[in-house]
């Protein structure tokens, strides 16, 4: 009864300790609904023009059906060279020098013809006031990925039309890296900027890419952060505009059609994003290349369909502020979560030392306590250790979890473990739950280690306490049986498929997809794979196959399949990008239908399968 009591003592202070450090992210969270639809204009031109529809019509049209900003970018040569925009360019060869230059000059009957001029002049840092073209000392072919003028088209319209602006300043020569953000500073003057992300293979001006986030401070300008992207640059770029940073997600036309990625899935991913990443700009782009079957009535409805798909997730369709940008908002370290967090890791350390034999008095536990409340001050001073802690403290919880879980002499195991998990899971997430991590600033340094540690502590644990019905050095002194060979690899090349996938989305099977986008439609929050399908049912069938006696030699499998379940529920809690009440959905959801698949699967075991393994009764011991 005393045990009970001072447990029941121990999780509640625990669960205090981590509300310190969650309750100011779950009140930012429940204020942060406001999810923007943006197009880009050039996309949204060739579609209307191919449609019949003036490109002002056509964005009229997407207004009423929610689209609330337009991407515009600055235009480079190569966009020049395709037509786009109001400028022309010359090769001028100089036969004396064997060199060769670049004139470039806006048409005579364009409309914005003197504010194009002063613009090109600053572009490229020409000091003369003429209006005539301007002469560059390089060939145009070096001029093809290097912004020349913004898509003042674009920018007009949106104007109008009271679009907000996403723009998109393009890559300078590099002997002019400063000129992208002495451009997106005139640009705002004039057509007032709501977000921006430079484009390019680099971020202008490289590895000083100071002058661009300077430029963000300067005109509280939010910095768009483009999900999964890979442009060099891009990191110290959010490191330094932080915490004017505005989380989008868009999927290129190139990944499109190399995935074969249908519109009704590109449209759940954008969903997807914003329910489960706090993604807050979706960036809808038309069907690749504008395909002959994709009308603007198409494009429209899609619109419509998300729009409608994003408020029945309870999302205002309205333009989002950056969460962090005042300091207010600001998310900062707290003593509470520390603790916390360095209580469950010296409970789930001292709990498997237990476990392995460790002796259990009074001065142990004692020891452990002091531990805690040293480790917890070193943490919440250092950034470096509490990135080492909880790196080791995410294994050790779902080791531990896993066993109590396995533990033939505790009653309820089940839900014992489930909730300790629950409680290390808060203990990190409070901890962690700061800006630099949200922002996607800071990873979390344990998720990897995190899939792999605890398969390999529960095998350890098993082997020294005889669980497995042989010792290691037993083991390893015996020649192998094909059966345990065949699990080995089926055991490694497993773990090495789910590591390899952790956070890599462009490796799911189409199928899995499938399952995975019903399950959203259906729980609201889709439970992770591995809890439903490996973890909670390796419990069951394990209990299955203990209270009849078979498979001895081939049980860890499954207690193997326990801790990889029990890992993706700790994982979920270090995705600290997802709001906290999806989490909590998720891993009661979990709990539910993966007991419910492990009940399927036991039945399926005990009627059907072990009837036919009956007749070769050898491979049954």
């Amino acid at each position: 009864m005393r045990t009970k009591i001072f447990t029941a003592i121990v999780c509640f202070a625990l669960l205090a300790c981590a509300c310190v450090g969650l309750w100011p992210r779950v009140k930012l969270e429940n204020s942060n609904n406001k999810v923007s639809i943006l197009v880009d204009y050039r996309e949204a031109a060739i579609l209307a023009k191919n449609s019949g529809l003036e490109v002002e019509e056509a964005l009229k049209i997407l207004i009423r059906n929610g689209v609330t900003g337009l991407m515009v970018s600055e235009l480079t040569g190569d966009n020049i060279e395709h037509g786009l925009g109001q400028a022309e360019f010359k090769t001028v060869k100089d036969p004396a020098r064997n060199t060769e230059g670049t004139a470039i000059s806006i048409m005579p009957e364009s409309p914005n013809k003197d504010l194009l001029n002063e613009w090109l002049r600053i572009r490229f840092a020409i000091s003369d006031d003429k209006a005539g073209p301007i002469m560059l000392q390089m060939p145009f072919n070096m001029l093809k990925t290097t912004g020349i003028i913004p898509d003042i088209d674009g920018l007009e319209l949106a104007k109008k039309l009271g679009l907000k602006i996403y723009y998109r300043p393009a890559p300078s020569p590099g002997h002019l890296s400063d000129r992208s953000s002495v451009m997106l500073r005139k640009v705002n003057e004039l057509y007032k900027i709501s977000v921006f992300t430079p484009s390019g293979e680099f971020v202008s001006g490289y590895p000083d890419v100071s002058k661009m986030s300077q430029a963000a401070h300067d005109l509280n300008l939010p910095l768009a952060v483009v999900e999964f992207s890979r442009q060099v640059g891009e990191p110290q770029l959010n490191a330094l505009a932080s915490p004017l940073l505005i989380p989008l997600h868009s999927v290129t036309n190139e990944e499109m059609t190399a995935r074969k990625i249908s519109r009704a899935a590109l449209r759940d991913r954008l969903v997807r994003a914003a329910v489960e990443r706090s993604v807050r700009l979706l960036l809808l782009r038309t069907a690749p290349a504008n395909t002959s079957n994709f009308l603007f009535s198409d494009f429209e409805r899609e619109v419509k369909l998300l729009a409608n798909d994003l408020q029945d997730h309870g999302f205002e369709l309205s333009w989002p502020e950056p969460v962090f940008a005042s300091a207010q908002q600001k998310l900062t370290k707290k003593f509470f979560p520390a603790f916390a967090l360095a209580l469950m890791l010296t409970i789930a350390l001292y709990c498997y030392l237990y476990r392995m034999g460790m002796k259990h008095n009074n001065k142990v536990i004692i020891s452990f306590d002091i531990a805690a409340l040293v480790l917890a001050v070193i943490i919440f001073n250092f950034d470096s250790a509490a990135r080492l802690v909880g790196a080791l403290a995410a294994p050790l919880i779902a080791t531990e979890a896993a066993l109590m879980s396995m533990d033939e002499k505790e009653n309820k195991k089940i839900l014992k473990a489930f909730i300790f998990a629950l409680i290390g899971g808060l203990s990190l997430a409070s901890f962690f739950s700061v800006t630099d991590y949200m922002l996607r600033l800071k990873t979390f340094s344990g998720v990897k280690l995190t899939l792999v540690l605890p398969p390999v502590l529960v095998l350890l644990h098993d082997l020294k306490r005889r669980i497995h019905p042989e010792s290691l050095i037993e083991f390893l002194s015996r020649p192998p049986l094909w059966g345990e060979l065949v699990l080995i690899g089926t055991l490694l090349v497993g773990i090495g498929i789910i590591i390899f996938r952790s956070g890599n989305v462009n490796f799911i099977p189409g199928f899995e997809a499938k399952i995975r986008v019903a399950l959203e439609k259906l729980l609201i929050a889709r439970p992770r794979t591995r809890e439903v399908f490996i973890g909670y049912p390796s419990i069951l069938l394990l209990n299955f196959l203990v209270s009849k006696k078979y498979f001895v030699h081939y049980r860890e499998i499954f207690r193997v399949g326990v801790a990889l379940g029990f890992s993706s529920v700790i994982n979920s809690f270090c995705h600290f990008h997802t709001p906290m009440a999806l989490i909590l959905l998720r891993e009661f959801n979990g709990l539910w239908t993966g007991l419910l698949v492990g009940l399927v699967a036991v039945a399926f075991v005990k009627f059907i399968l072990i009837p036919f393994l009956k007749i070769i009764k050898p491979l049954i011991s």
